[in-house]
């Protein structure tokens, strides 16, 4: 693969530059200003100002749409593409704001007050409101729509009780209130690809428990416990290894597959039917010496002399398939001033074909696994800096790794390689055109549009 930049280098606010939803525009955010550029042309198509510095932009699904904040100030305002004087602003009260997003209709907004007082569902058609109150203020993901957008699940609290409240989001009615009863404690939820189904699970170590809700048949169908090791000398050999609680889950983009992620560096993988483990996988800081089957790229550094100028030793950065056996996984420095926090899996996400699983462990931070699912085989890509983030393109297998260097580095099933920024850019992140053809490419308040340009 081979880059080529399409624009000049944009300034904008903290990464706030993304393509809208059907690929059309491009929206950038710098201090004040919010600039819509057309894609195909690169011309502006419109520019607004906003009563403050931008904070946070996000397209509407219908991408007519646009909504820029300012989150300190609680201030939040809509942009129309179609009808440019048309405004919609308002400010959130004393329970302040801490997130926002559109409904999947495009006709409200949805805003998380600060410590989870409420949810407020601001209507753009008649400028009604409307609140779901008492979320529980310790789960990570307290709101979740459905794949098709028709309902939206929250996890509530009330007088002590814990439940799954699933809106319709036609009407924002109610339509089903779950109690979980088989549940000490309710720590996340997540909808299957289908819609049918809803994940919910205990996180507690010593009582975690999942459970599987189909809603068609309005009960639960399915419930998985960690694995139970009975025989001490499996443990002692590595042949079993026990999941300690559950921290996450993702499902995979069939829906077929249920990954569960513990708090022991071990992920599970659950089939669809019976809900029980298929395959495992444990994060071990060693690759061993039996190990041969997995590629191990490493990155490595070599010097040449300039050609201009001999004295002058530059530097190349490439990945090298490494074949020696074993291999030691570089361990993260430990932050004494953090000794709350537990390392945990950081990055967990499927390709777009669903085979193939990346994942990253705080433990190990310069270093990437990438799983296949369907042959159990893992590509390992050993890196000299901390990953700060993935993207898989949405068209292609086919990754793209930050590290908060001037380097990308790229993975296929076939090969691994790396690749310089456009004007040496510090690449933080990327968002990707849903054709896979284009990103942008996140650097330091600054940006550039990458053009992938062997891809078919």
């Amino acid at each position: 693969m081979s880059l080529k930049t399409e624009d000049k280098i944009l300034r904008v606010n903290n990464q706030l530059c993304y393509f809208s939803m059907n690929g059309k525009y491009l929206a950038i955010a710098f201090q004040i200003n919010l600039i819509i550029k057309d894609v195909k042309t690169w011309n502006v198509f419109r520019s607004f100002v906003f009563s403050d510095i931008i904070e946070y932009i996000e397209w509407a699904p219908n991408s007519e749409y646009i909504l820029c904040a300012n989150i300190t100030k609680a201030t939040v305002q809509v942009y129309s593409l179609i009808y440019p004087q048309w405004k919609f602003k308002f400010t959130e009260g004393s329970a302040g704001l801490e997130s926002i997003t559109w409904s999947p209709n495009s006709k409200h907004l949805l805003t998380l007050s600060e410590f989870n007082i409420q949810i407020s569902i601001w209507s753009l058609e008649d400028n009604s409101v409307l609140h779901i109150p008492n979320l529980k203020s310790s789960v990570f993901n307290k709101l979740m729509f459905s794949p098709n957008d028709d309902r939206l699940a929250v996890i509530v609290t009330d007088n002590g009780h814990e439940t799954v409240d699933i809106y319709k989001t036609s009407h924002w009615k109610i339509s089903r209130k779950l109690i979980c009863e088989r549940l000490n404690s309710i720590s996340g939820i997540s909808w299957s690809p289908n819609n049918d189904l809803l994940c919910i699970w205990c996180s507690l170590s010593d009582e975690s428990k999942l459970i599987i809700y189909s809603t068609l048949k309005e009960k639960n169908i399915g419930i998985f416990f960690p694995l139970k090791s009975k025989n001490i000398s499996d443990v002692v050999n590595d042949k079993v290894r026990e999941l300690k609680g559950i921290e996450n889950v993702k499902w995979s983009t069939s829906g077929q597959l249920l990954a569960v992620i513990g708090f022991n560096e071990m992920i599970v993988v659950l089939n669809h039917i019976t809900w029980d483990p298929i395959l495992q996988l444990y994060l071990e800081p060693v690759i061993s010496e039996n190990n041969y089957l997995n590629k191990v790229y490493k990155e490595c550094v070599v010097h040449s002399k300039h050609s201009v100028k001999p004295s002058i030793l530059c530097s190349k950065h490439t990945l090298e398939e490494e074949n020696d056996r074993p291999l030691n996984i570089k361990i993260g420095k430990i932050d004494n001033g953090n000794q709350i926090s537990i390392a945990k899996i950081d990055i967990l996400e499927y390709s777009s074909c669903g085979r193939y699983l990346a994942i990253k462990h705080q433990l190990y931070p310069s270093t990437l696994w990438i799983w296949d699912l369907t042959a159990d085989y893992i590509d390992y890509l050993l890196l000299q800096n901390n990953i700060t983030a993935i993207k898989w393109n949405p068209a292609y297998t086919h990754l793209l790794v930050f590290c908060e260097c001037a380097y990308i580095f790229e993975w296929t099933p076939d090969k691994a390689t790396c690749l310089s920024t456009p004007n040496s850019i510090t690449a933080l992140n990327a968002h990707w055109h849903y054709n896979g053809k284009q990103f942008i490419l996140y650097g330091y308040n600054k940006v550039a549009i990458c053009q992938i340009e062997n891809k078919s």
